[in-house]
């Protein structure tokens, strides 16, 4: 599989492997890319994780206390449905998600063409398609490992990052890209490939989907630009003898199947579809040696035919007005009637 371009813009905190043994702080030797060919975590099956979701898109709604987790693979292997079927898509409203899904661009430009790979085939009323890429982020240096010093949540966890008494190697891999106080900035983690970057936000903010914190973080950046050409907050910016900067270790490998996606129906060239199959697995590693992350997303779709309805066979009609009706007269070519009668008691019916 090709080396490809990611930039990730936000790394929420998703899910915390805790227990790994601590390594020695000391500044090593250039890191190389094998550095980081160990293997993530095991693949797991989201449904084991109660307070983690899958989002399929930047745009869809995440939860304040749910772990949300998103890869433009999902939407690659969309876009590969959509070049198949040739025409734009008929979707009823009653699909929510699948509309959000077909609506979204913001997986347009994320990687370079042979950065990732796609690809789907027809067989007979079958469509499959296939969308995956991996790329690993190391960093020139380890940064410092921290044993026994960052609670997430009241829970204990490995974590890793620098302080003012580092290597000034290690410490060039940390930028500030923005700081208000210590509940909300910005950090950039450099890896040794300049051309990408590791972009960690923490705020205070409650944010409704990914795209908005994405559009957050990027004002917040110009901000900081600005901020630094003051003199009385360039300190702001600089990393100074105690400013001290941890993150916690990440690693997962989960899978899920888009369940809300599964039997949703559309409509194209006058054909009709059916999703039988929408899938995603995302792995995400990041620690002192720097990150590495891996996707890879399914669609199959059918044909479908619409089923005709059994012919209704007689039944005898009893089209009897013994309780309350309406009586209207009216022209043939008009719409409202010119006398309307609501019967309710017999009191103006003609007795025997």
């Amino acid at each position: 599989m090709k080396n490809t371009y990611v930039s990730i813009i936000l790394v929420a905190l998703l899910f915390v492997s805790c227990g790994r043994a601590a390594k020695k702080t000391t500044v090593k030797e250039p890191v190389s890319e094998e550095a980081l060919l160990e293997q993530v975590a095991e693949e797991e099956n989201l449904s084991e994780f109660e307070r983690t979701q899958f989002v399929p898109t930047l745009e869809s709604p995440i939860c304040s206390d749910t772990n949300a987790v998103y890869c433009a693979t999902f939407l690659f292997a969309w876009d590969e449905v959509r070049k198949i079927v040739g025409t734009p898509l008929s979707i009823s409203d009653r699909y929510r998600d699948l509309n959000l899904l077909n609506a979204s661009t913001s997986f347009r430009g994320v990687l370079k063409p042979g950065e990732y790979e796609a690809s789907g085939e027809v067989k007979g009323d079958f469509i499959f398609t296939r969308a995956s890429f991996e790329k690993k982020l190391p960093f020139d240096f380890s940064l410092r490992k921290y044993e026994h010093k960052l609670k997430f949540d009241g829970q204990k966890v490995a974590a890793f990052g620098v302080d003012g008494d580092d290597h000034e190697d290690m410490k060039r891999i940390v930028e500030i890209l923005y700081y208000k106080n210590d509940k909300n900035f910005i950090i950039k983690l450099k890896p040794t490939d300049e051309e990408h970057e590791i972009v960690l936000f923490k705020t205070e903010k409650k944010y409704r989907t990914m795209a908005e914190m994405a559009t957050a973080t990027d004002s917040l950046i110009q901000l900081g630009k600005k901020e630094r050409a003051a003199a009385n907050k360039k300190w702001k910016y600089q990393f100074l003898g105690d400013d001290v900067v941890m993150a916690p270790d990440i690693d997962f490998d989960i899978s899920t199947s888009y369940n809300k996606l599964v039997g949703n129906i559309f409509e194209a060239n006058t054909e009709t579809y059916k999703i039988l199959k929408a899938w995603q697995r995302t792995a995400f590693k990041l620690d002192e040696a720097g990150a590495e992350v891996k996707s890879e997303a399914e669609f199959e779709i059918v044909l479908a035919c619409v089923e005709q309805e059994e012919e209704a066979k007689p039944t005898p009609k009893k089209m009897i007005f013994d309780k309350p009706f309406f009586v209207m007269l009216r022209r043939t070519d008009a719409t409202n009637p010119y006398f309307c009668l609501y019967v309710a008691n017999p009191e103006l019916l003609v007795g025997e």
